[in-house]
């Protein structure tokens, strides 16, 4: 029997739909698009809850009537096509490993790619190794498993997150490769999700690229106030906790409403050893914060640029900048020169420290951000 969640507020992973807050307009467009068999990508910022969507996605899902099959993967981690194709075998073990025979059909029809199964040190879950040498083997491989999966009676999705990965692969024509043999497949719906904006909208909306129009475009926004702000309450209020409409209000600004951070937050908030909730703890909450972090936050300091680290700090010293070469700006802040500012801008945000949202740019972190402001605001 699986153990009861104490807290409320989640801070990485999935859990069942009594942890995940509203978003039931993108959660029906999505399953609309699966039901149709349509393709999806989904686009937003990094932490604002792209992953946990997917995840709660794939819950509904697998807990629907129709049975169906979900494939997620999570290709942040991989670094050219052997580790994707890696992935993807090592998640459909894991899926079916109950399936008799289910491996032994794996390793006949990938042979040619010598798989082997190895079992995972710090989970003891199994995992896949191929050697893939040439782009046939490459294309011939993720046929042979999507024709696998085609022959399965249970409904297949596949969700790829953090597609725009596949770009940085060593291997050339992957896009291409990759858009030939899902086509192949028009029974099989895909959901890729990213949270590089820039690089997906060039993937699927540029003619020149493979996957150009191959798939409808989601944006993914903030949670709207209301809806977080009605689901902070009613947990509080569930575990007999007090916290007013004004300390909520100051956390959604302090936090951006970023959904990571909105759930840090609260969730530090609700194990506090207070059963009522006010403006003295929220503050203890924010310092804990950003003195927790602060030793990541002094190693930036030391890989910054010292032009570079000016800047973070002149921008999260307004919160937000729309104009950061304008004169008023570089001389308030003590920068260098407007091509100066720029070099950095262009450099910062290739980094992905900052980024432009709502015709600003933003400390990409939030909590840096805050430290950022804390710690030089009297200088």
């Amino acid at each position: 029997m699986k153990e009861k969640i104490t807290n409320p507020f989640i801070t990485s992973g999935y859990i069942s739909p009594d942890y995940f807050c509203n978003r039931n307009t993108e959660t029906k467009k999505i399953l609309n698009a699966i039901n149709s068999g349509r393709n999806l990508t989904l686009i937003s910022l990094r932490r604002t809850g792209k992953t946990g969507l997917l995840k709660h996605v794939k819950y509904l899902l697998e807990h629907s009537a129709k049975e169906y099959t979900v494939i997620y993967i999570d290709l942040l981690p991989t670094m050219s096509v052997n580790e994707l194709l890696n992935s993807i075998c090592t998640e459909l073990v894991r899926i079916k490993k109950a399936e008799k025979n289910f491996f032994e059909k794996m390793l006949t029809l990938l042979a040619s790619l010598r798989p082997r199964l190895t079992i995972d040190s710090l989970t003891g879950e199994p995992s896949v190794e191929l050697k893939v040498e040439s782009p046939a083997s490459i294309q011939s491989g993720l046929s042979q498993l999507l024709g696998l999966l085609a022959d399965i009676r249970h409904n297949i999705v596949f969700m790829f997150d953090e597609f725009q990965q596949i770009s940085k692969y060593p291997e050339k024509n992957i896009e291409q490769l990759l858009r030939s043999v899902i086509q192949n497949f028009p029974m099989i719906p895909f959901i890729f999700s990213g949270s590089s904006k820039h690089m997906l909208e060039n993937m699927f909306l540029s003619a020149a690229r493979p996957f150009y129009q191959s798939s409808e475009l989601m944006y993914l926004d903030k949670i709207s106030r209301n809806e977080y702000s009605e689901f902070v309450s009613d947990n509080f209020r569930k575990n007999q906790k007090i916290i007013d409409q004004k300390s909520i209000d100051k956390i959604f600004e302090w936090t951006r409403l970023h959904t990571y951070y909105v759930q840090y937050v609260f969730n530090l908030l609700f194990e506090y050893n207070s059963d009522k909730v006010d403006n003295i703890i929220v503050n203890n909450i924010f310092f804990d914060i950003l003195t927790s972090f602060e030793p990541q936050y002094l190693s930036f300091r030391n890989l910054i640029p010292t032009q570079q680290f000016m800047l973070l700090k002149a921008i999260a010293g307004e919160n937000g900048i729309s104009q950061p070469t304008s004169g008023r700006f570089i001389m308030e802040h003590g920068l260098k020169s407007a091509s100066s500012v720029a070099t950095s801008i262009k450099a910062l945000s290739e980094k992905e420290m900052i980024i432009h949202d709502n015709n600003q740019w933003l400390v990409y972190d939030v909590f840096f951000s805050r430290w950022l402001e804390y710690r030089y605001k009297a200088l």
